[in-house]
């Protein structure tokens, strides 16, 4: 099989986790859902797939350097700042481009910096199968989790009929990609059969990518073979600017996925969390009586379903409420109603526009 390489995706802001997480310090950097740094987690978790002189991170100009320090094994310059944020698709052809250019023959997985994956050899024998089914039909795949029940945070692929290949993992070709949906439409899809969470989770041969954008994105496919052409020398830096420059702010499921006639979606056959909002952090915190989550010194009362984390000194009292979501750091506190998690990054929004307030979030 060709050499695998791996790309972390680590540009993301985590302001759903405000107040813990600020734009220099976001959420991939927090060691929220575990005692290390989740993009640290990631990288374990890929390092069953590649060594660390084959994985790439793609970040921010402000998160490079935090990067480098939490991932130490991996080279220095296999970390590349994005020169401003401009989507998943500029992220995932920079890296085709040079990965492609290091070893035109490679197969590349993409994934986020976020996730947590507790099942590891599952996850590294669907990603294994998935490379070689990548290689060897010239197939662009992206991985689909069985939905546990209706969420209205993701989007959803729908599955069309199956294909076999060898290997444990069952694969089919897509049928659709699909918007996150309405409850009503989620529920539907669920009822309905046939469809997986879209989990952000991307395998294909760098060269086979490269031509997709040639096809669907030809407008910067002559920045990507700037990039490829550069890589490796002084230029590469500047040949980076110049492609963001002018790249479109745009998805990799709208620039290529949804276009693609050869996308076939790997079923994912281990558990999955994107811990995407503080509700989905109270399973990896102190469980204490009457269904509260806490993490940090607190004391509770009466208190029902409350998750409850405190960075700072002191203490924090809970008293005769339920429902409530606090977080305390050393400078501000955070109180909502667990319904409301998802619109956290509405405060962040908010504290931007007032004077001062960006210090609370940068």
């Amino acid at each position: 099989m060709a050499s695998l390489y791996a790309c972390i995706m680590a540009g993301g802001k985590g302001e759903r986790f405000w107040p813990l997480s600020r734009s220099s310090r976001p959420k991939q950097l927090l060691a929220i859902a575990g005692p290390q740094p989740m993009i640290a987690g990631v990288a374990e978790l890929n390092a069953q797939l590649v060594p660390p002189g084959r994985l790439f991170v793609v970040t921010t100009q402000e998160q490079a350097a935090a990067i480098r320090a939490a991932l130490p094994a991996v080279p220095a310059d296999n970390v590349i700042a994005e020169p401003c944020g401009r989507n998943t698709a500029p992220c995932i052809g920079l890296v085709a481009a040079l990965v492609s250019a290091r070893d035109p023959g490679a197969v590349l997985a993409v994934v986020p910096a976020d996730h947590c994956i507790p099942d590891r050899d599952v996850y590294a024998r669907t990603m294994r199968d998935a490379a070689a089914v990548a290689e060897r039909e010239h197939a662009l795949l992206t991985i689909g989790i069985e939905p546990r029940y209706a969420e209205t945070g993701y989007g959803y692929i729908a599955a069309g009929e199956r294909v076999a290949f060898p290997g444990a993992t069952v694969f089919s070709r897509v049928k659709q990609f699909i918007e996150k949906p309405s409850r009503d439409k989620a529920e539907a899809l669920i009822a309905g059969g046939g469809v997986f969470w879209n989990a952000g989770m991307f395998v294909f041969r760098a060269e086979d990518m490269l031509a997709a954008f040639r096809r669907f994105l030809p407008e910067f496919a002559p920045a990507l073979d700037a990039i490829r052409a550069s890589a490796g020398g002084e230029g590469r830096d500047a040949a980076i600017r110049a492609a963001y420059d002018a790249a479109p702010a745009i998805s990799i499921d709208y620039a290529v996925m949804e276009k693609a006639d050869n996308a076939i979606v790997a079923h994912g056959a281990f558990a999955w969390d994107d811990v995407g909002s503080w509700t989905s952090v109270g399973a990896y915190w102190q469980q204490h009586p009457g269904g509260n989550a806490v993490k940090g010194d607190a004391a509770l009362i009466d208190a029902e379903n409350c998750i409850i984390g405190n960075e700072a000194a002191g203490v924090i009292g809970v008293l005769g409420v339920k429902d409530l979501i606090v977080v305390r750091t050393g400078d501000a506190v955070l109180v909502c109603h667990r319904d409301r998690a998802q619109d956290v990054k509405k405060i962040v929004q908010k504290l931007r526009e007032q004077p001062g307030g960006s210090s609370l979030v940068d």
